[in-house]
């Protein structure tokens, strides 16, 4: 079964108060009402790129850099495909399906500072305009020799919560590591550092250039062991980066298999939404490597199980809720299963 979102579209350069009526609701992103699971495409600014988004499964356009676009013209030509987040530096238009602003991208990385960064876009979170901000860093917060930085970790938590959702991109891959167990560990730090708010990541799809990691080739299963690890972690959305700068800039620079498999896991998040942005439950397993996440939604106890090794593995997973354990073999990647509650 299928979940799907109401889009509501507005004309163009239409000036209305309308908004889509986002706000945040115990740690998750609500619009026009309901419970909303982001999945993301960042910076596509052209109607084709816009059209090409809603046939993914994407349901919302974060758009913080299209420099030939006015608001009114980017908030028109995604309508129709998907919700929009804009830049901050603009938030004079309204519509139908503008979601709310996004902050300048990795501000730590940019000669921004919290409070710098405040005083030039002075845009509250829990603003009851029907609309909410957002904000990406980077993961100089992590742990990890591809992500340390002079900054503070506690300068992450004071960047997530100028916005009302936070999030931030790793790319493990990109950095030539093939531990994706960082996915999962660098949500949960995120969400201790941010608090209590809706937090999500941005998930790589190929190299940003050839020349990192030998022009590595990311694999299907790989991308779905990010998307599901980063929601085993916490995340409340994801998002896709799909920009290479190599030898041009292209903004949707993915393979056939890549572009396949994105369209495959968004099927699946909607099937699994009322799971995605439901009550997290107890869960646990006996393996220190196999992730387990259970929540409760729409009735129903889903329970995501995430490997994200290169081999097989057999767990015993356990879920107070369900009053049962649960053996699972699981390869590389992702499963879930969807029980009644008892």
């Amino acid at each position: 079964m299928f979940a799907s979102v109401t889009v509501f579209t507005s004309l163009a350069g239409a000036r209305s108060e309308r908004t889509a009526h986002a706000s945040v609701a115990h740690s998750t992103l609500v619009v026009a009402g309901t419970r909303f699971f982001p999945v993301m495409l960042i910076d596509q600014c052209t109607p084709a790129a816009a059209a090409q988004a809603r046939r993914l499964g994407i349901n919302l356009v974060v758009n913080e850099n299209c420099p030939d676009l006015t608001s009114e013209r980017q908030l028109a030509m995604i309508s129709g495909h998907a919700l929009a987040v804009l830049s901050v530096a603009h938030p004079d238009v309204r519509g139908g399906s503008l979601v709310g602003w996004t902050f300048p991208d990795e501000p730590e990385n940019n000669g921004w500072t919290p409070e710098k960064l405040r005083q030039a876009h002075p845009y509250s979170r829990g603003s009851r305009d029907g609309l909410i901000s957002l904000i990406t860093t980077g993961a100089g917060f992590f742990d990890a020799p591809y992500a340390r930085t002079q900054l503070p970790q506690t300068e992450y938590g004071r960047f997530a919560r100028l916005a009302d959702v936070a999030g931030f991109d790793l790319y493990p891959l990109g950095h030539c590591s093939k531990d994706l167990s960082a996915v999962y560990n660098a949500q949960r730090a995120f969400a201790h550092l941010a608090g209590k708010m809706p937090t999500f990541q941005w998930i790589e799809t190929g190299p940003i250039k050839p020349t990192y990691c030998g022009g590595f080739q990311m694999q299907p299963d790989e991308l779905r062991a990010e998307v599901w690890a980063a929601i085993a972690g916490g995340a409340r959305g994801i998002g896709y980066f799909t920009h290479t700068w190599t030898p041009d800039h292209n903004a949707f620079d993915v393979t056939p298999a890549i572009k396949s498999e994105m369209g495959r896991i968004n099927s699946l998040i909607a099937a699994v939404r009322p799971g995605l942005v439901g009550r997290t439950l107890l869960s646990g397993s006996n393996s220190p490597s196999i992730e387990v996440l259970a929540r409760a939604g729409a009735g129903k106890v889903y329970v995501f199980v995430v490997n994200p090794l290169r081999e097989p593995a057999t767990i015993q997973m356990h879920v107070p809720a369900l009053d049962q354990s649960v053996r699972v073999e699981q390869h590389h990647g992702a499963a879930w299963k969807r029980y009644l509650r008892r």
